[in-house]
C-alpha cells in the first residue's frame, strides 16, 4: 500500500513535467541540470515550511484565526509568497548564469522542474497521510496548480533574462518582480478559496482553476511555438 501511495503521489508531477519537456523543441536541456532543479525544488520545501511557520506566528499577533482577513493574509503572505519565493530563489541561483539558458522556453522548463520537485515532495507527505482519495484529488488540483504557477513564473523569468541581454535593466528588473508577483497572487487566491471553507468560494475555486489551467495550456503552447534564442 505504501508503494502504491508513493507512486500515486509522484506520477502526476512527473507527467506534468514530461509534457512541458516535450514542448521544449529547439534545443534540449542537459538532463543533469533538470534533475538538479527537481532535487533542489524538493529541498526548498523545508525552508518554505519554516518561513510559513514564522509568518503564521506573526499573523497570529495581528489577526484572529478563522476570520476571512486571516485566511486572506495566510494564503497570500503566509503560504504563497513563501513557497513561490523559495522556488524563485532556487531557480535564479541555479540557472541565471548557466550557459544553457539561451532560449525563452528554457525558463519555463526550468521553473516547472523546480516547482514539480517541490510539489512531488509535498504531495508524498499529503498522500501518505490522506490516502488514495487525497492522491486523486491532488492530481487534478495541487499538482497542476503548482505547474501552472511555475509556467507564469518562467514566462517572466525568461523575459527578464532576455532584457538583460538587450541591456534594458528597467524591463529586466520589472520582469523579475513579476516572476514572483504573478505566481504569488495566483497561488494566494487558489489557497484563499480553500481556506475560507465557504461553499460559494469552492464554486469560485473550480471556476478559477479551470479558467487558469485552460489559459496556461494555450499560453505555454504558444510560447513553445514562438520560442527563440535570447542571445548568441
Amino acid at each position: 500500500m505504501y508503494d502504491l501511495l508513493v507512486n500515486l503521489a509522484i506520477v502526476p508531477g512527473l507527467a506534468f513535467l514530461y509534457y512541458i519537456y516535450t514542448l521544449d523543441k529547439i534545443e534540449k536541456e542537459p538532463p543533469e541540470l533538470l534533475m538538479k532543479l527537481v532535487g533542489f525544488g524538493a529541498i526548498c520545501c523545508f525552508p518554505a515550511v519554516l518561513l510559513e511557520f514564522i509568518a503564521g506566528g506573526i499573523l497570529d499577533q495581528f489577526l484572529y484565526s478563522g476570520t476571512v482577513e486571516y485566511a486572506f493574509f495566510e494564503a497570500l503572505l503566509g503560504v504563497a509568497l513563501m513557497e513561490e519565493g523559495c522556488k524563485l530563489f532556487v531557480l535564479k541561483k541555479l540557472t541565471w548564469t548557466h550557459p544553457k539558458f539561451n532560449y525563452r522556453f528554457d525558463a519555463i522548463l526550468y521553473s516547472v522542474c523546480v516547482s514539480m520537485g517541490f510539489a512531488i515532495l509535498e504531495n508524498i507527505m499529503y498522500v501518505l497521510d490522506g490516502g488514495i482519495e487525497t492522491a486523486v484529488g491532488r492530481a487534478f488540483t495541487s499538482i497542476p496548480g503548482h505547474g501552472v504557477f511555475a509556467i507564469f513564473m518562467g514566462i517572466y523569468y525568461g523575459q527578464a533574462k532576455e532584457y538583460l541581454h538587450r541591456m534594458d535593466r528597467k524591463v529586466k528588473d520589472r520582469s523579475l518582480k513579476l516572476a514572483l508577483f504573478i505566481p504569488t497572487v495566483l497561488h494566494g487566491f487558489y489557497d484563499f478559496c480553500l481556506l475560507t471553507e465557504d461553499d460559494m468560494m469552492v464554486v469560485v475555486f473550480f471556476i478559477f482553476i479551470l479558467a487558469l489551467y485552460a489559459h496556461a495550456f494555450f499560453k505555454v503552447r504558444k510560447m513553445s511555438r514562438e520560442d527563440h534564442r535570447i542571445y548568441y
